[in-house]
């Protein structure tokens, strides 16, 4: 496959991902479907693009270098992805009212790793596409995992203007003891953080870091830097 296929792929991914999940058109979906309905459709469509984008990846021809990775690049990788599977272990760990079924947290006190962004697993993601695009530096690189980084990182704008609009009531002040830019809301004040909230999806992060950095050429069939 060429390039251009790679990049159609990506779009493709893009435009349906963001454009289904966080527009007005979901809501539309929702009403004729159901949300069951809606989820499937949806669910269908994400593994479909994404599994092109993919294969498209997969099948990509040498592409030129923008930079040429070292060990400083892999080191700086190491750390970004580290950081970011301890951001996904807490997503996972932790209840999150901006998730789909979980508004009613809206209303309570944000903890855990809702006080550091209120979107953990997209940041995360965003992290862990970050050091894949430090370690490599090659075109085709850059257009598949950025893509995957501007779905993350638009995505909680748009997931915030989506909860604004649905949840106008409760968002306001959930909104503001939180932040969507890491970190955010503690500098600010607004948010505390406390050990004992944070210490366990840490840990578990580290430790499926360390599972995927060992078996890192089985489970992706490319070996690490």
């Amino acid at each position: 496959m060429v390039l251009s296929t790679l990049v159609f792929a990506s779009a493709l991914f893009l435009i349906s991902h963001l454009g289904l999940s966080s527009t007005s058109s979901r809501q539309f979906l929702i009403e004729r479907l159901g949300r069951n309905g809606y989820l499937i459709a949806y669910s269908i469509v994400a593994i479909l693009t994404l599994g092109f984008m993919i294969l498209s990846y997969a099948d990509r021809p040498v592409s030129p270098y923008l930079w040429v990775p070292s060990p400083v690049h892999w080191s700086v990788t190491y750390v970004l992805v580290a950081t970011s599977f301890i951001l996904i272990a807490g997503a996972f760990t932790t209840t999150n009212p901006t998730s789909l079924g979980k508004e009613a947290g809206l209303a309570m006190e944000p903890r855990g790793f809702i006080c550091i962004t209120r979107h953990p697993f997209q940041w995360g993601l965003a992290l862990w596409v970050l050091g894949h695009m430090v370690a490599n530096g090659d075109v085709a690189s850059l257009v598949f995992f950025g893509t995957l980084g501007l779905v993350s990182v638009f995505g909680t704008y748009l997931i915030d203007m989506r909860m604004a609009r649905e949840q106008d009531g409760i968002w306001p002040g959930f909104a503001a003891s939180t932040s969507n830019v890491p970190f955010g809301a503690v500098v600010t004040g607004r948010a505390k953080l406390s050990w004992n909230d944070l210490w366990l999806p840490s840990l578990i992060g580290l430790v499926v870091y360390a599972v995927v950095f060992v078996g890192h050429g089985w489970i992706t069939g490319a070996g690490l830097l």
